[in-house]
């Protein structure tokens, strides 16, 4: 199943491929990510990896593709640092991204944000060219969606989640049934909740005050 292409190139706005990873994030130490040691490789001939510590990265879940086409630096406010990973195979891409923010009350603006998209740019485009987002709650950290995207070259599942002041959000090639059964999203569930565990780990997370 293809990813789409506009959607491919926002989650990857930020992450110039060929370019080597930048140092570590004092607030995210090098190999915290699930994927991290994958990404640092070595690597299949096929598979193509960036790792990106740019705080103003772009979120992956971007439903009103503010950062593509807007080609400003993050919209979300209150970032104190990032670590994004991108995995592309020709066409097919997955992703996972871990944002700290300056306090629990940030995140939650983020988390906000990212429903209100949802529901404000849930179809886009009209019959071939035809996009659609479809969201439910996701019952892992202190608050989650779970989302597919869907357009004629194929669909996408995510997972956001907030942990204190940390947001998750993973995605991977695959579509959903109705009403996006939990068991569809199973991978990404499994990461989401593995890393809502782990950071809170950090003290940047706060998870006391989440």
């Amino acid at each position: 199943m293809m990813k789409t292409g506009i959607a491919l190139a926002a989650a990857t706005a930020t992450l110039a491929w060929g370019v080597p990873a930048q140092a570590a994030s004092p607030a995210l130490p090098k190999g915290f990510l699930l994927t991290e040691a994958a990404a640092r490789g070595p690597h299949k001939d096929v598979e193509r990896w960036k790792i990106s510590d740019a705080r103003t990265a772009g979120l992956l879940l971007d439903p009103c593709e503010h950062r593509y086409w807007s080609g400003k630096k993050a919209t979300d406010r209150g970032r104190i640092a990032s670590r994004t990973i991108v995995k592309t195979v020709e066409v097919e891409s997955w992703g996972e991204q871990v944002a700290l923010y300056r306090d629990v009350k940030a995140a939650r603006t983020v988390m906000n944000g990212l429903r209100a998209d949802l529901k404000r740019c849930a179809v886009g485009g009209d019959d071939f060219l035809k996009s659609t987002y479809t969201s439910r709650p996701l019952k892992v950290g202190d608050e989650g969606i779970r989302v597919v995207h869907r357009d004629y070259e194929g669909s996408m599942r995510f997972a956001a989640v907030r942990r204190g002041a940390a947001v998750l959000i993973y995605f991977e090639v695959g579509d959903s049934g109705r009403g996006l059964p939990v068991k569809d999203f199973r991978t990404l569930v499994k990461q989401a909740r593995t890393m809502a565990a782990r950071v809170c780990g950090l003290p940047e997370a706060r998870c006391r005050n989440a």
